[in-house]
């Protein structure tokens, strides 16, 4: 055997820098909180909205060229962002549909089991939800707007600029979303009607 002192040791070298972009990290840091409060309004999980923006960043970090030399970059991240979040919303369906719940005590240990105070919390989202989806399928720009007016708390220029519409086009899809949330939400449910 050789002395220890004699042996040749590879070093390990540290792998390629995997920095960021500068540009990119600016942009990204500049909006991350309302990428963050954008997603959280429609996820309504802060945790989930997290994860969404994540893999958001991600995709935003492979088509930066292309964000970059967009007429409006933040338009296009709005979008990439958009797109994320309906795929988390996907990924989870999909993944709800593999899951087989294993009995036992292990299961009801690490269950994270909602408390009533949770449910009681989330009950007065639902009317809002309801409408906002069904306000989405119907006339999806009129619902972004209002998202983002009042969930993700974004002025009329900003909301102009992620969705790369004009500030009239805007206020006036708020408005008749708002109208039209407004109907939704005061639509009495079957059998509870004024007969």
């Amino acid at each position: 055997m050789t002395d220890s002192s004699e042996q040749e040791h590879d070093v390990a070298q540290p792998a390629e820098s995997t920095e960021l972009p500068l540009e990119f990290e600016a942009f990204f840091v500049m909006h991350k909180d309302a990428f963050l409060r954008i997603a959280a309004g429609r996820l309504r999980n802060l945790h989930d909205a997290d994860e969404a923006l994540m893999d958001a960043g991600i995709q935003m970090y492979r088509k930066w060229p292309r964000i970059k030399a967009h007429p409006k970059p933040i338009a296009l991240a709005y979008t990439i962002l958009s797109a994320a979040i309906t795929d988390f919303y996907r990924r989870r369906a999909r993944h709800a549909d593999r899951e087989v719940p294993v009995p036992g005590p292990a299961y009801t240990t690490y269950a994270d089991k909602p408390t009533v105070d949770d449910l009681l919390m989330l009950r007065g989202y639902d009317p809002l939800d309801r409408a906002l989806a069904s306000l989405e399928e119907s006339a999806p720009l009129q619902a972004q707007c209002v998202q983002l007016r009042y969930l993700a708390d974004k002025d009329i220029d900003e909301i102009a600029a992620y969705l790369n519409i004009t500030k009239g086009a805007v206020k006036g899809n708020i408005h008749l979303g708002r109208k039209k949330l407004h109907a939704l939400m005061e639509t009495p449910e079957p059998g509870k009607g004024d007969s």
